[in-house]
């Protein structure tokens, strides 16, 4: 072989698309090196790219130009160039209030006009004002805290393609999921690389729903190793668990068919109802052997005045079947009205979830937590700060305390490790930033033990007998 064929040899590309991939020589091909230094040894890989004809771009594609580079995301809100942030802006203007009139004695409180040139929301009445109040502005956190949401929400639309929201399908069985933080939960899972916290605030505001559900019934969730969860709480989950991990006889995915429904009662639903059904895929996929039924039920779980589809029950707006595994269930009705379309209960397959249902705020929330300690089934409550969370358990407690509710602790209350990272405002004071699901707990109807007739006869007697023998 002349030394002028094996340069060219060593210089042929398959379609130009092979990838090297170096990789040292050992024994026979190290010799082999030494003494034929022109001879490249190198592994190579054919792309399959190459062989296989690219699919014809279509104008969409074409046009991946953003609307907003990522170094032109702050505008103020009054000439931001979408509408939707346009008008939080007026509704700011006639909702808030400025925090320097607040805190004058005076009748007068004028609505923040101002806006402040580092955050971009309108925050004083008037440049006075907002000299007068500016250093409290900015050491108070504020400031900083309505750049990011300013920043978070012009990258929303800035038309750049949102790498973090291809999320992941099935989950492969030989494959477990960390369920310790949101960081191990999205490299566990196969998430698309995050490379800043804003990706991280974007998917979580999304997903903090199906994965605050998902923490609490999971075997590896946060909770079971924390010591949050009670000895009533260990109960509770174990029932759901024996139904959401059933034994299994042959690890033939073929084989293994979904038996059980578990039903998943989200009451007082606002969002997290109108959220696109694929999201709540991702609770699926981490139970692949179970079907779920979820049921919104509130007056707020669909936008407009929807017409009833299902003549059947007169509660039911809207239902539909999303995968052989996942259905929803959309009702406008208050869940006391619709409870007794629900029964029968049942522990081992039932669950309530009220994500900050304002239960200190709100009365009509007292008939229907009534009917839900009659089921005995879980119940975990969310709060979007700690002092909601706080709020909603003194409710609870001072209702127990006058008799009124009969309830066992299932979950401490403390931060909700999934809630979301993300903060929103309160257009009525912008200084007010909270967390979607902030903090969780949980409780279930009070459960008894039963002491049969003949066994407290025999105690009885066996405590006399005791008493006896000492007299």
């Amino acid at each position: 072989m002349s030394r002028l064929y094996v340069s060219r040899l060593n210089h042929f590309r398959l379609n130009n698309s092979l990838v090297k991939q170096q990789f040292s020589v050992r024994n026979k091909n190290k010799c082999l090196n030494d003494t034929f230094p022109y001879l490249n040894l190198t592994r190579r890989y054919i792309s399959l790219k190459s062989i296989f004809p690219r699919q014809k771009s279509t104008p969409s594609t074409l046009n991946t130009k953003p609307i907003l580079s990522q170094d032109d995301l702050f505008h103020p809100l009054s000439t931001s160039r979408f509408e939707d942030l346009r008008q939080r802006y007026k509704q700011i203007c006639v909702f808030g209030s400025c925090p320097v009139c607040s805190s004058q004695e005076s009748e007068i409180k004028n609505q923040p006009k101002y806006e402040c040139p580092d955050c971009g929301f309108p925050t004083h009445c008037s440049l006075e004002h907002y000299l007068q109040d500016k250093e409290q502005h900015k050491d108070s956190e504020t400031c900083s805290m309505l750049r990011q949401i300013n920043e978070d929400e012009h990258d929303l639309r800035s038309g750049r393609r949102m790498i973090e929201f291809e999320f992941p399908s099935s989950q492969p069985l030989d494959e477990q999921v960390n369920m310790s933080n949101w960081d191990t939960f999205l490299y566990t899972r196969g998430f698309p690389s995050m490379d800043n916290n804003r990706s991280v605030r974007h998917v979580s505001k999304l997903l903090t729903y199906p994965i605050t559900i998902s923490s609490v019934l999971h075997e590896y969730g946060p909770y079971t190793t924390n010591n949050r969860l009670t000895n009533e709480g260990l109960k509770s989950l174990f029932a759901l668990r024996s139904t959401l991990y059933p034994k299994i006889t042959s690890h033939d995915i073929k084989v293994q068919k979904p038996t059980d429904v578990i039903r998943i009662f989200i009451l007082g639903p606002r969002a997290e109802s109108q959220l696109p059904p694929h999201i709540y895929s991702q609770l699926s996929y981490l139970f692949p052997s179970i079907y779920f039924h979820i049921y919104f039920i509130g007056p707020e779980s669909l936008p407009g005045d929807l017409h009833n589809n299902d003549k059947s029950s007169p509660h039911v707006v809207k239902h539909t079947n999303y995968t052989p595994q996942l259905s929803f269930t959309w009702s406008k009705s208050y869940y006391h009205n619709y409870h007794t379309s629900l029964a029968p209960f049942d522990p081992y397959t039932d669950v309530f979830f009220l994500f900050s249902p304002g239960i200190s705020q709100i009365n009509s929330w007292h008939e229907s937590l009534l009917k839900l300690l009659q089921t005995k089934c879980a119940i975990f409550i969310t709060g979007f700060d700690q002092n909601d969370l706080h709020s909603e358990v003194s409710a609870i407690e001072e209702k127990g305390e006058q008799g009124e509710y009969e309830y066992d602790w299932l979950l401490r209350p403390g931060e909700n490790v999934f809630r979301s990272m993300k903060r929103d405002i309160d257009l009525k004071d912008v200084r007010v930033g909270v967390w979607t699901n902030w903090g969780i707990f949980g409780i279930r109807g009070k459960k008894y033990d039963v002491i049969l007739e003949d066994e407290e006869e025999s105690s009885s007697d066996h405590d006399e007998s005791l008493t006896r023998s000492n007299l």
